[in-house]
């Protein structure tokens, strides 16, 4: 792994092709096309602080991380984050902002700082009650309105609140 950054080298080598594959697979929910023959570009990523650990590798959110076409031109820039919940629960990583980039031309598809509604959608029940425990493993996303919108749900079912949160 050498040349790669630490931040991207931590991730070890099964934990770093499982992010760029997932990443891949979430940019083609914004560009409509196949990623074939698209990679992600780690040379310049700088760390965000949100942390896992996964597939026996260190994942932390990252910035400036771009992907390149077959020609090595830049397709897309963005920052990486992830919902994982810890122990077993899988991990989902997503785009938490995304730049379009098309003959240089750079356009905004992903600008809030929330879990993508079809992440959202393909999270399990536990991954998602994960996400609604105060101080869990996740809990940065508190305040994104899906997370809260269960969180009260749940409350509301008599599932949180009662000293298990």
């Amino acid at each position: 792994m050498a040349g790669l950054p630490h931040i991207v080298a931590r991730m070890g080598d099964t934990l770093r092709k499982e992010v760029e594959r997932q990443l891949l697979v979430d940019l083609g929910h914004y560009r409509g096309l196949a990623s074939d023959g698209l990679s992600i570009d780690w040379s310049n990523p700088c760390q965000e602080g949100h942390c896992t650990e996964a597939l026996g590798g260190m994942l932390e959110e990252m910035s400036d991380i771009a992907v390149r076409d077959r020609n090595g031109e830049i397709v897309a820039e963005g920052w990486l984050d992830f919902v994982h919940g810890g122990g077993d629960l899988p991990l989902h990583v997503f785009w938490l902002f995304l730049d379009l980039v098309d003959n240089g031309v750079t356009k905004p598809v992903k600008k809030d700082l929330t879990i993508p509604l079809h992440v959202w959608n393909s999270l399990s029940d536990a991954s998602k009650y994960a996400l609604t425990v105060e101080g869990g493993y996740d809990s940065r996303w508190h305040a994104d309105p899906k997370v809260a919108a269960s969180k009260r749900a749940l409350a509301n079912e008599g599932i949180l609140g009662r000293g298990t949160d």
